[in-house]
């Protein structure tokens, strides 16, 4: 992989996973009891690994293929739908820390917002001019469908 060639749209991907993997381990929930302590816990717990497998995913989806073009179609929509899936799970841990007495939403959770916006972002306005939603789906469907119709090797 060389990241001087690698396409803008792949490239950003890239590093908002990859700041979104890391926000996994910072702290999510910092809770606290008064003048009696307190602590805190990283994003690597419950609905929190389907966000760790949200930017995991599209960082993968981003180093796949040619690295000098932006991502095909199907590419394209998985790593939305990657991208989709982590902001999905963070902004409900969001909301349910924030609804919490005496927690708070820690530093890698906004970080892990942030990554997110990244990602969907970095993927949304550097796509080719051509790639829509419904289009980004009918792909996905027969890529899909194309792999599943294949009598078995042997």
């Amino acid at each position: 992989m060389n990241f001087q060639t690698m396409n803008k749209q792949r490239k950003f991907i890239l590093i908002a996973a990859a700041v979104g993997l890391i926000s996994i381990f910072l702290p999510w929930v910092t809770v606290s009891f008064g003048g009696f302590g307190g602590g805190s816990v990283n994003g690597f717990h419950g609905s929190g690994i389907l966000v760790f497998l949200g930017f995991a995913g599209a960082g993968v989806v981003s180093y796949l293929g040619d690295q000098t073009k932006t991502l095909e179609k199907t590419m394209w929509m998985v790593a939305l739908l990657a991208g989709g899936v982590a902001a999905l799970f963070t902004v409900i841990n969001l909301v349910n820390i924030l609804t919490t007495s005496y927690v708070s939403a820690g530093f890698g959770l906004w970080v892990a917002v942030a990554a997110c916006a990244g990602i969907l972002y970095s993927a949304w306005m550097y796509k080719n001019p051509g790639d829509d939603i419904k289009s980004g789906f009918d792909s996905l469907k027969k890529d899909i469908g194309d792999k599943t119709n294949q009598p078995p090797q042997a």
